[in-house]
C-alpha cells in the first residue's frame, strides 16, 4: 500500500475510532491523528487558525510528559482523555530542536519520526506547519516523508503492512504543484533503489536494459530506447568498456535513454527523435529567413541558436557496474554482497529518467547506463592488459577493481555525439571519496564553473548535498604510463581526484561536464543496508531549474 501525500491550507476534518470493549470485526476503520512540531522552548512551529481547537490539548501533553521539543523527540496522547465530540483524533507532538538550525539532516530525522511513530496504528495523518518553514524545507520534508514509506521486502515470506495510508500537509504556503513535482521525484527515487536493492543474480545488465525498455513502453510520448550489445560497441571500438564486460557470462549493455521533453511542448509529434526534430526546425527557421547573400552569416546563427534552444540535451551517464567483484584484482570477502550496489550509479539514472517522465519537465535528456559485470574468468582482463579505448587512447589497466572509469570512458565519448549542453557522470567510483567526505556529500568535480553553480544551487535547495572537489592539473601526472597514453589509476594520493582525471581526458575541448562520485552516499551499510536513490533529488531539481532558464 503505498502512501498518499496531499496539501491543504485548512485543517482537513479529522476523526478518530471511539474506544471499544469489543474490537471490530472490520480492521479497516480510520484513525487520524494531528502531528504538531515544537522547538526546544515549547513554541508551535505552524501556529495558525483552526490550530487553537487543540491549544489546550498541546499545552497539557507538553507539561506531563515533560516533553523538551529536541530534534526527533515524540509523544503522543492517543486520544486517550479527549472527548469525542469535541476534539476526535490523536495528537503527536514532534520535537524540531532549535528553528535556526532547521537543515535537510534534521528535516530527514523530523519525516523519519513523523512516519516511524504513525505508520502502525494511525491511518491519516495530518501535519501542522504553517508558513514558518522555508519553501525548500517543505519541499524535502515532502519527499522525505514519502521516502520514509519506502519497503523492500519482495524476497520476504511474510510483510506486515503500515496502516498509515494518506499525509495531508497543512500550510498557506504549499500548492500542490509541488507535491505533485515531489511524488513524481519519489517516484524515480524509489525506482532507483528497487533496481540497487535487487541482487546481483537478478539484477545485470540485459535486466538494466529490459528495465528501461519498460519505462519507454510506459511514457511512449516522451521516451525513447536504444541498447547497444557488445558486438555494437566492438564496431564502435569501445574496447575500454569490453574489458570490464568481457569477463563475464552476462553481456555487457549500453542502455540509452532519449527524454523529449523539450520537444514534446513544442509538437505532438511523439515519434520524432532528436535529430529529426532539430532538422524540421532548422528548415522552418530557415525558410523564414531572407535569401539574400549578406545575411547568410545571420542566417546561419540564427540556425545554430534553434539547434541549440530546440535539442541541445543534459546528458546523465550513470555507471552500470552491477556485481563487482573486482575482476582479477578481486575484492576482500568481506562485505563483497554490497558490490551489488555498485551499478547505483546507472540506478540513479535510470530513476531520473522516470522522475522526468512523471514531471513531464520541459527540456531534453539524454540517459545512458553504462552496465557491466565484473568478474574473474579466462576472458578477463588481466592487470598490465592495455586496450584502445574509443576516442584512440591507449589505456594500461593496472587493476581490474578500478573498472568504473573504465566503461564510463567509452560512454562519454559515446554519448558526445548528441553536442549536449552538459554532461554529467555519476558513479560509485572510489573508496578514497568515501574517506574524504564519508556519507553525507557526494563529491563533485567539473571543468565548468556554469555546470558547478547550477548543481551546488540545486543540492542546497534538494537537501541532496555534494562538495566541490579539485581538479587541478597538475594531478593529472599521477596517470602517466612509461608505455600507454594514460594508466587506470593514479597510486594511492588523491584517488577520487586522479579518477576523475582520468575521466576528464574522454572528454572534448570545450564540452561542459562534471562528475559525481557517490561511492559514499549510494547506499547505507549495516542492519538498515539499502540503496539510498540519491542524487535522484538533486539531478531533478538541478534539470527543473534548468528547465524554467
Amino acid at each position: 500500500m503505498s502512501l498518499t501525500l496531499s496539501v491543504s491550507k485548512t485543517l482537513p476534518k479529522l476523526a478518530s475510532k471511539k474506544l471499544l470493549k469489543k474490537a471490530p470485526a472490520n480492521n479497516d476503520i480510520q484513525s487520524h491523528c494531528l502531528a504538531v512540531l515544537v522547538d526546544d522552548e515549547a513554541n508551535l512551529i505552524g501556529n495558525f487558525k483552526g490550530l487553537e481547537a487543540y491549544q489546550q490539548r498541546i499545552e497539557d501533553l507538553i507539561a506531563v510528559s515533560d516533553f523538551s521539543g529536541k530534534l526527533g523527540e515524540t509523544v503522543a496522547d492517543f486520544a486517550l482523555a479527549a472527548d469525542a465530540k469535541k476534539a476526535p483524533l490523536q495528537l503527536l507532538l514532534v520535537g524540531v530542536g532549535k528553528p535556526e538550525k532547521i537543515n535537510s539532516a534534521s528535516i530527514q530525522k523530523i519525516a523519519t519520526a513523523l512516519y516511524k511513530n504513525t505508520q502502525k496504528r494511525v491511518t491519516n495523518l495530518a501535519v501542522a506547519i504553517g508558513d514558518d518553514l522555508s519553501d525548500e524545507s517543505l519541499q524535502q520534508l515532502a519527499l522525505e516523508l514519502l521516502n520514509a514509506s519506502y519497503r523492500f521486502d519482495k524476497y520476504k515470506s511474510e510483510t506486515t503492512e503500515p496502516k498509515l495510508s494518506e499525509v495531508t500537509l497543512v500550510s498557506a504556503s504549499v500548492e500542490q504543484a509541488t507535491i505533485d513535482y515531489v511524488a513524481a521525484v519519489h517516484s524515480g527515487q524509489s525506482l532507483a533503489r528497487d533496481v540497487a536493492n535487487e541482487p546481483g543474480n537478478i539484477c545485470f545488465p540485459v535486466y538494466m536494459a529490459d528495465q528501461a525498455k519498460a519505462l519507454a513502453k510506459a511514457y511512449p510520448d516522451l521516451l525513447k530506447v536504444t541498447v547497444l550489445g557488445e558486438s555494437e560497441m566492438e564496431e564502435l571500438g569501445m574496447n575500454c568498456f569490453l574489458s570490464v564486460s568481457r569477463g563475464s557470462v552476462r553481456e555487457g549493455q549500453l542502455v540509452i535513454l532519449e527524454y523529449q521533453g523539450q520537444n514534446q511542448a513544442i509538437t505532438t509529434s511523439s515519434s520524432n527523435s532528436f535529430a529529426d526534430t532539430l532538422a524540421n526546425n532548422i528548415k522552418a527557421v530557415a525558410d523564414k529567413l531572407p535569401k539574400k547573400a549578406a545575411k547568410a552569416k545571420k542566417a546561419e546563427a540564427d540556425a545554430e541558436s534553434v539547434e541549440e534552444a530546440f535539442d541541445a540535451p543534459i546528458v546523465l551517464v550513470g555507471k552500470g557496474v552491477t556485481f563487482d567483484s573486482g575482476g582479477i584484482s578481486i575484492k576482500p570477502g568481506a562485505a563483497m554482497d554490497e558490490m551489488k550496489f555498485d551499478m547505483g550509479g546507472s540506478a540513479s539514472v535510470l530513476g531520473t529518467m522516470k522522475a522526468l517522465c512523471e514531471a513531464r519537465l520541459p527540456i531534453n535528456v539524454v540517459g545512458a547506463l553504462a552496465c557491466a559485470e565484473n568478474m574473474p574468468s579466462g576472458e578477463a582482463t588481466r592487470p598490465g592488459d592495455i586496450v584502445k579505448a574509443m576516442n584512440g587512447k591507449s589505456v594500461e589497466i593496472l587493476n581490474t577493481d578500478a573498472e568504473g572509469r573504465l566503461v564510463l570512458a567509452d560512454t562519454l565519448c559515446y554519448v558526445q555525439r548528441y553536442n549536449p549542453r552538459a554532461i554529467i557522470d555519476v558513479a560509485t567510483l572510489t573508496g578514497a571519496c568515501v574517506i574524504a567526505l564519508g556519507h553525507v556529500r557526494s563529491a563533485v568535480f567539473s571543468n565548468d564553473e556554469d555546470v558547478l553553480f547550477e548543481l551546488e544551487n540545486a543540492s542546497d535547495q534538494s537537501g541532496d548535498l555534494i562538495w566541490h572537489m579539485p581538479l587541478d592539473d597538475e594531478y593529472q601526472s599521477q596517470l602517466d604510463s612509461p608505455i600507454a597514453d594514460i594508466q587506470n589509476i593514479g597510486g594511492r594520493a588523491a584517488g577520487a581526484v586522479t579518477a576523475a582525471c582520468f575521466l576528464s581526458r574522454f572528454i572534448e575541448e570545450g564540452q561542459a561536464w562534471a562528475h559525481l562520485d557517490i561511492a559514499g552516499t549510494a547506499w547505507n551499510s549495516g542492519k538498515e543496508k539499502g540503496a539510498t536513490g540519491r542524487p535522484v533529488p538533486l539531478f531533478m531539481q538541478y534539470l527543473k531549474n534548468m528547465s524554467q532558464q
